[in-house]
């Protein structure tokens, strides 16, 4: 019998104990503080990290045109750049932005061996502000939620014109839901996911908290209505798990 063993993403933080002590991040910043431990952070607290991490990579991979570029928009600290240039045979440029100084440099870290095939420009800057290249893919993951609600639509504005026809853009976000009744439930769904992970009551609570006010996240409704708005010609949910979902949104041949 032939065992099939997945390859790991680069994950290389200590265990995320920040929220265990009395003293926190409060409200919640991408800091320095978070940045020590954001790779074991994300891969407990975001259900399916590992496997839309790979979605991203393998759909891109296809999508990608050559001679234009890839584009991560808050990138963190790498993990998922650093998978897609693993992903994309073709030579590309990537370009990964994020607004954390203390996140760029751990992502230079782990980017340090990037496949030479590619060129890489890493950027520390507020999104709002970038000049997005050509491009044929670009990653939005677990971001759109921390923007000003008033910049999330000019974002995808600015991507969907950034994106050549035939291109397309990833979006994975936290949700809301429309009914009090089953936000409730997924919440308790998904702290139980977070105690499975081994993250403590005191732990969930604190961060929760922290939150507050930071994170604001859409209805899925509200996320497929912007993107069609905008002039996206496929909206496809390509992963699921209940509060959770990424989206890929395809621009038509014949747009411009």
């Amino acid at each position: 019998m032939n065992t099939f063993e997945q390859p790991e993403l680069k994950l290389n933080s200590p265990s995320d104990r920040l929220f265990a002590g009395s003293r926190y991040p409060k409200p919640f910043a991408f800091n320095e503080e978070v940045a020590q431990v954001f790779d074991d952070m994300a891969h407990r607290s975001i259900p399916l990290y590992y496997d839309v991490t790979r979605a991203t990579g393998d759909w891109i991979a296809h999508f990608y045109q050559a001679g234009t570029s890839i584009v991560d928009i808050g990138c963190s600290t790498g993990t998922t750049t650093h998978w897609i240039g693993q992903s994309v045979d073709t030579p590309a440029h990537f370009l990964a932005i994020d607004n954390s100084a203390a996140m760029i440099e751990k992502a230079r870290e782990k980017l340090a061996e990037f496949p030479a095939r590619h060129t890489l420009s890493l950027v520390c800057e507020n999104v709002m502000h970038t000049r997005f290249p050509s491009a044929s893919a670009v990653v939005i993951n677990y971001t759109l939620q921390f923007l000003p609600v008033s910049d999330r639509r000019v974002l995808l504005e600015r991507i969907y014109k950034a994106l050549v026809p035939g291109g397309i853009l990833l979006i994975s976000e936290k949700l809301r839901s429309p009914s009090p009744l089953l936000q409730e439930l997924t919440t308790s769904l998904y702290e139980r996911f977070k105690l499975e992970q081994g993250y403590s009551k005191t732990e969930i609570e604190r961060k929760k908290e922290a939150l507050d006010q930071v994170l604001v996240p859409f209805t899925e409704d509200e996320h497929r209505s912007h993107l069609r708005e905008i002039g996206f010609e496929q909206v496809e949910s390509l992963m699921k798990w209940n509060n959770f979902i990424t989206l890929l949104a395809l621009k038509g041949q014949s747009r411009c």
